[in-house]
């Protein structure tokens, strides 16, 4: 049969019925002397907010853990029992059946008194069950008149749950941050502060520190003015992926940060800490990485960029990619290496030996369309880039021009 467990007091048990089933159980052994033996034993688990629950109940610190056996049903629709039907949310749904719950529960009475349901030290199969009935009441998403009642309750939503939210309050935010901490919580924290800042939301320093706390999923959706704000310590958990959705202006701040956390680095473990933020990094930074034998890998190169990437010589980009140097190859058709490949001579691309294609032919010059000079004189014209002219034309037309030939 089905275990399930949960932790209370014999204090808390208020009716004869219930003190004689605590009774029953320590007669029968049926107790668990920690949260760790309950996971080895493979009985069922405690819910993680329910060591912070029973002081509302009985006024006393948790002392024991009891072992309840359930009769296993499914949660099909059925009708709830006579005398079962649900008025107020108190320790008795906990010796309801599963099913009975499902049936005999509505969303509209657990958004009512969602204090009282923090109150009880719910199973997580019965936790799942309410929050069902709660999502089937608010299809579209919890009103913000429950948010800021949840507490202990949002620990059992998801991200794709909180996208749905409207959250406005700043004090909502801390209290959900605050029960969050220490619970693995940061795909959730990450979808709340989004959906705060989307409204229109803006972070106080206090809240700015409570997120120091968790791991840094939430960066992208700060501005980067809050980003400045934050302690320089947050990028040491940064990995690749919290940065996808960051802009430029918010890659500039953090990479700024990145670079004073890591000063005292150098070498390959300097290298390994600043690879995820290399995409804000000027020329001078890269070719300063140069003498530290970094291997640049192809994922970083591309997303260096462009204006920083295109100055680096020939010489330059092999030192900094070492090993890495074929992977141009595989990327000559994509920004930002063509951007790069197309700058260079093709006679210096042949001597890599990868057999790059698109470089500058001999006999070729370069005006660079950006230069005041290049422009002067005569029309101006679109697109970025250098434009390549070949000089045996351009020595005709000078010959031509000086002999005064019209007609030739």
């Amino acid at each position: 049969m089905a275990l399930q467990s949960a932790r209370r007091t014999v204090g808390s048990f208020r009716t004869p019925t219930h003190s004689s089933l605590l009774l029953l159980l320590l007669s029968l052994s049926w107790v668990l002397p920690s949260r760790a033996q309950t996971a080895d034993g493979g009985w069922g688990v405690m819910t993680p907010w329910q060591e912070h629950t029973f002081q509302n109940l009985s006024g006393q610190p948790p002392e024991l853990t009891v072992i309840l056996r359930r009769a296993p049903r499914g949660t099909e629709n059925k009708t709830c029992p006579l005398g079962k039907e649900v008025h107020v949310v108190d320790e008795n749904l906990f010796f309801y059946e599963n099913w009975e719950l499902e049936a005999c529960v509505n969303g509209a009475l657990l958004a009512e008194q969602m204090d009282r349901v923090n109150a009880v030290p719910f199973t997580y199969q019965q936790l799942d069950i309410l929050k069902h009935k709660l999502d089937q009441f608010y299809p579209q998403g919890y009103p913000e008149s429950l948010i800021r009642n949840l507490s202990y309750f949002f620990l059992e939503v998801t991200p794709e749950d909180i996208h749905k939210w409207n959250v406005t309050s700043l004090e909502t935010v801390k209290s959900l941050l605050k029960v969050s901490k220490g619970q693995n919580m940061d795909p959730q924290v990450a979808a709340l502060i989004a959906r705060y800042l989307v409204g229109g939301g803006q972070l106080d320093n206090v809240t700015l520190d409570m997120l120091a706390r968790f791991h840094p999923a939430y960066l992208c959706s700060l501005s980067p003015e809050e980003l400045g704000f934050l302690q320089q310590d947050v990028v040491w958990g940064v990995r690749p992926q919290d940065l996808e959705a960051c802009r430029p202006l918010q890659m500039d701040v953090l990479y700024h940060k990145a670079r004073v956390a890591f000063q005292n680095m150098s070498g390959s473990m300097y290298f390994v800490r600043i690879k995820p933020f290399l995409g804000a990094a000027s020329t001078e930074d890269l070719r300063a990485l140069i003498p530290q034998n970094v291997s640049m890998d192809m994922a970083t190169f591309k997303k260096l960029r462009k204006e920083a990437l295109l100055p680096l010589t020939i010489a330059e980009v092999q030192n900094l990619l070492g090993p890495n140097l074929e992977g141009l190859k595989a990327e000559e058709g994509n920004s930002p290496v063509w951007d790069w490949v197309v700058r260079q001579r093709q006679n210096d691309l042949d001597s890599l030996g990868l057999g790059l294609r698109g470089g500058i032919p001999n006999g070729y010059v370069v005006l660079d369309l950006n230069s005041r000079e290049a422009l002067s004189g005569g029309p101006h014209l679109l697109g970025p880039g250098p434009v390549f002219i070949m000089i045996p034309p351009l020595l005709l037309a000078s010959i031509l021009h000086g002999t005064g030939c019209s007609g030739c």
